[in-house]
């Protein structure tokens, strides 16, 4: 066990890089000594409803803003076709269109599907696509916070349940039981994170950082670095960094309940929910996960923070490339418990 640190954390700009998210500050800050001769160039955006930022390191600033703006266009083209705040969306078509009947989708939407399907089985049903019921019964994404019933979650459940979505790949269809929609927020930002590095490393990037929401993919790493540097915090909040997370070709997300959550009747509720049972997760403070691409580590933040960290060691054993960082609160504060190799890219603090 380790008693030190974690979490990825985007917190306020600074000055004189006004607007710029934490993460990309803390990155910039670490590799201002190594790198004087061209800091790294830095653009923001608002997209699918959070912050985003582009980070490139090793090009002239024209070049760079190009990419940017490249990856920019990528972000904002995902959103349009998965954000079910957006009526005229694809995945929204598909929510309101199929209704017990095959509904035909672009081959790109049914991919994702797919991949969803992949890591609702991998983790046994603790991430599932098909939760948004019991998100907005408990309070969220615009419900009403109060305490329901039982009747009321059992209710909700009835539109719940992943291996109820039949997928045709074939023919590019998707069938949903009448009244069942999908919402892609656990999966969506992950994947475009990856589309907006592939779109970068197409105009010749090799060193970035893409960030949409806290999802994170690092592309190569800065000159004279073993890669990139991301601040990382202690998963109560605060804005005091207490290690940093060394990532080179790899992606990372994190789920926490310590800043997304409603009180009930004086008891605090986090927004992640268990679909299985149809209540917010409360053993598990924030866990971290590294994984190969954007999609496994947003998939699995969920999936494995539902799951605690026993079960979901044996889901990372099955995954290469995967590892976490959970935090469990302790009578002594809290208790960091790593899973599979995520120690080897951890700079920890000493405890406080």
């Amino acid at each position: 066990m380790i008693r030190s640190c974690t979490e990825i954390h985007p917190f306020p700009g600074r000055r004189p890089f006004a607007g710029i998210p934490p993460l990309a500050l803390a990155t910039i800050l670490i590799l201002s000594a190594a790198c004087a001769s061209r800091a790294p160039y830095t653009k923001e955006t608002f997209v699918m409803g959070t912050k985003a930022w582009v980070t490139i390191a090793g090009m002239s600033d024209r070049d760079a803003e190009r990419a940017a703006q490249a990856a920019f266009r990528e972000m904002y083209r995902i959103e349009s076709v998965m954000s079910t705040w957006r009526p005229a969306s694809e995945i929204s078509r598909l929510n309101t269109g199929s209704n017990g009947a095959p509904f035909t989708v672009s081959s790109e939407l049914c991919s994702l599907i797919d991949s969803s399907l992949f890591y609702s089985k991998a983790t046994s049903g603790a991430f599932d696509v098909t939760v948004r019921p019991l998100v907005r019964l408990w309070g969220f994404q615009g419900g009403e916070a109060k305490l329901p019933s039982d009747s009321e979650i059992e209710r909700a459940m009835s539109l719940v349940g992943f291996g109820k979505i039949v997928l045709d790949p074939s023919r590019s269809t998707i069938t949903l039981p009448p009244g069942m929609q999908i919402d892609l927020a656990g999966i969506a930002k992950g994947y475009a994170v990856d589309r907006c590095a592939a779109a970068l490393a197409g105009l010749g990037v090799r060193s970035a950082l893409v960030n949409i929401g806290g999802n994170i993919y690092a592309m190569g790493a800065p000159p004279g670095e073993k890669g990139w540097s991301i601040g990382i915090r202690d998963p109560k909040g605060g804005l005091e960094t207490v290690g940093t997370l060394t990532l080179r070709d790899e992606a990372v997300a994190t789920s926490g309940n310590y800043e997304n959550f409603v009180e009930i009747e004086g008891r605090r509720y986090g927004h992640v929910i268990d679909p299985r049972a149809g209540r917010p997760i409360s053993s598990v403070l924030s866990v971290t996960v590294v994984a190969p691409t954007g999609l496994a580590s947003d998939a699995l933040s969920t999936g494995l923070f539902v799951l605690g960290p026993d079960d979901a060691r044996e889901v990372v054993k099955r995954l290469a490339g995967v590892a976490a960082l959970f935090a469990l609160a302790d009578t002594d504060g809290i208790v960091y418990r790593p899973v599979g190799d995520i120690e080897r890219r951890l700079n920890l603090k000493k405890a406080r």
